[in-house]
């Protein structure tokens, strides 16, 4: 039965008297617009193929690591690791460039078709060029490898791939797997992130502290010439003659190491399981405490540390190997001189002290060590001859005591004679200065009544000078008076004069003036 079959059902007039809408076709495209139509299916799947699949994202604090699968060969041997090619130069063309290009079309030739995983690793970023089809991939954190080089730590970098050290080659060189002489710091190091090209390891720097010095021995270095000494030449393997000052340092410690030891001031005591026995001259047993305060002596410090030390343990080697034995040793050769009675008054433990600490400084000093002071604490006789002969020196310490009041009284008695002396001669002298007092003030009014008296004379003098002047003064006027007088009369009198002569006579002028 077809569908004509099927009667078909009336379609009446929708509510409101419109009829239905008629159902929507599909336009015809065509060939060309359905190629269009598949073209932007594909682009839209390839850009969900590229963002989904191909895009790796790399955060901060993280590296990518790749392994490359489409080669068409695999690494030689144990090898797993393709290195990393030759870096382009940033400089343009020139010889730079031509011998980059001739090494990379090497490196191309080399390990271009290879599988493996790649040395070279990308840091932080969005990469869209790396397919999981072509290459396996791994975001790995720096920290998760130490690749991030925490404050107070260094970083040693071992190479995990490329040819194997030579025998006796400690560091390895270019295209070697081993130790690299390089030394991280504090810091990021992104290029040493991938795992399996590399181990980071980390380790701590070398300190120094004040009052010690750093022996060092190179560890990657060429051998000694002289292999039978103890200290090597400057820059051959081995312990070196010269030591390093104080300070903070970051040292690789496959290529140098550096031991910190002290040369302050040790103390050692000769006290407990350490006190001294040894035999008098009389065969008693005498048991001695003290204390050896010693140092090792700067430029000898590497010396004695080969010699003695085991692993940092020098001074304790020291006082073990070289203090303890010594002191023992001279113990018994000083102490075997003396009887134990001497030992009991104190000369002769002076006398013992000063030899005992120059030998032990002597020989101590042979094996690089300074002794600044060995002294003895106490010196115990046996208890059979102690008590008689401390009785004895006893009595004799209070003879010394009533001989020394004695010399004390003498020396009060005598005291006070000088000071009765003293104060005689002070009274006599007080007495002396009162009669040089009185004669130095009669002599001072002496002379004052004497400078008076010239005083009076050369005024009196002055002032009968002064009288003769005005004197002489006075008769000059008085004749300038009287000159004036006498030339005035003169002039009154010269008319007259001239008129007696007019007459001839006084007489006939006489005449005439009675007769007018």
């Amino acid at each position: 039965m077809s569908e004509d079959d099927f009667p078909r059902v009336p379609v009446g007039p929708r509510r409101g008297g419109q009829p239905p809408p008629p159902p929507r076709k599909l336009p015809n495209l065509g060939l060309a617009g359905k190629a269009v139509v598949v073209a932007l299916l594909l682009a839209v799947g390839y850009g969900i193929y590229f963002w989904e699949v191909r895009r790796v994202v790399v955060g901060q604090g993280q590296v990518l690591v790749l392994m490359k699968k489409y080669g068409s060969r695999s690494l030689e041997g144990d090898q797993v690791i393709i290195p990393a090619p030759p870096a382009k130069p940033t400089a343009g063309d020139g010889p730079a460039l031509a011998k980059w290009q001739a090494d990379y079309a090497q490196w191309e030739k080399q390990w271009g078709d290879v599988n493996g995983i790649l040395e070279q690793v990308y840091i932080e970023g969005t990469y869209f060029g790396f397919s999981p089809f072509d290459y396996e991939r791994r975001v790995l954190n720096l920290d998760q490898v130490r690749a991030n080089i925490p404050n107070g730590k260094v970083g040693v970098v071992v190479r995990k791939f490329g040819k194997p050290l030579r025998p006796g080659q400690v560091l390895a060189e270019e295209g070697q797997r081993g130790p690299l002489p390089v030394l991280l710091q504090p810091g990021r190091y992104p290029q040493y992130a991938n795992p399996w090209a590399y181990e980071i390891k980390l380790v701590e720097p070398v300190q120094i502290d004040p009052g010690h010095r750093g022996v060092v021995t190179l560890m990657a270095a060429p051998l000694a010439a002289d292999p039978n000494r103890y200290l090597v030449g400057e820059g051959e393997r081995g312990v070196q003659p010269r030591t390093e000052p104080e300070g903070f340092r970051y040292i690789n410690p496959f290529e140098k190491r550096v031991t910190p030891i002290s040369i302050r001031s040790q103390r050692y005591e000769m006290t407990g399981a350490d006190v001294i026995r040894f035999p008098s001259s009389d065969s008693f047993d005498i048991q001695l405490e003290g204390f050896v305060e010693w140092t090792v002596s700067p430029e000898k410090l590497p010396l004695v540390y080969v010699q003695y030390s085991e692993g940092n343990l020098l001074i304790e080697r020291l006082e073990e190997t070289v203090i303890l034995p010594y002191a023992r040793s001279f113990c018994r050769l000083v102490g075997s001189q003396y009887n134990a009675r001497e030992f009991i008054s104190g000369d002769t433990k002076i006398k013992f002290q000063s030899e005992f600490e120059a030998r032990l400084r002597e020989a101590c000093k042979r094996q690089g060590i300074d002794i600044l002071q060995a002294l003895v604490r106490d010196i115990v006789p046996p208890d059979a001859i102690k008590n008689p002969i401390n009785e004895r020196e006893i009595a004799k310490q209070q003879i010394r005591s009533l001989e020394q009041q004695i010399q004390v009284a003498a020396s009060m008695a005598e005291l006070a004679r000088q000071e009765q002396m003293a104060t005689q001669n002070q009274k006599i002298g007080e007495a002396n200065k009162q009669v040089v007092t009185i004669i130095k003030k009669s002599e001072q009014q002496r002379d004052v009544a004497l400078t008076r008296a010239r005083q009076d004379l050369e005024v009196a003098r002055l002032m009968l000078e002064t009288a003769r002047k005005e004197a002489a003064a006075l008769l000059e006027r008085g004749k300038a008076e009287a000159d004036v007088v006498l030339l005035r009369k003169q002039a009154e009198a010269e008319p007259l004069r001239r008129q007696v002569e007019a007459f001839g006579d006084g007489q006939a002028y006489a005449q005439y003036f009675f007769y007018q």
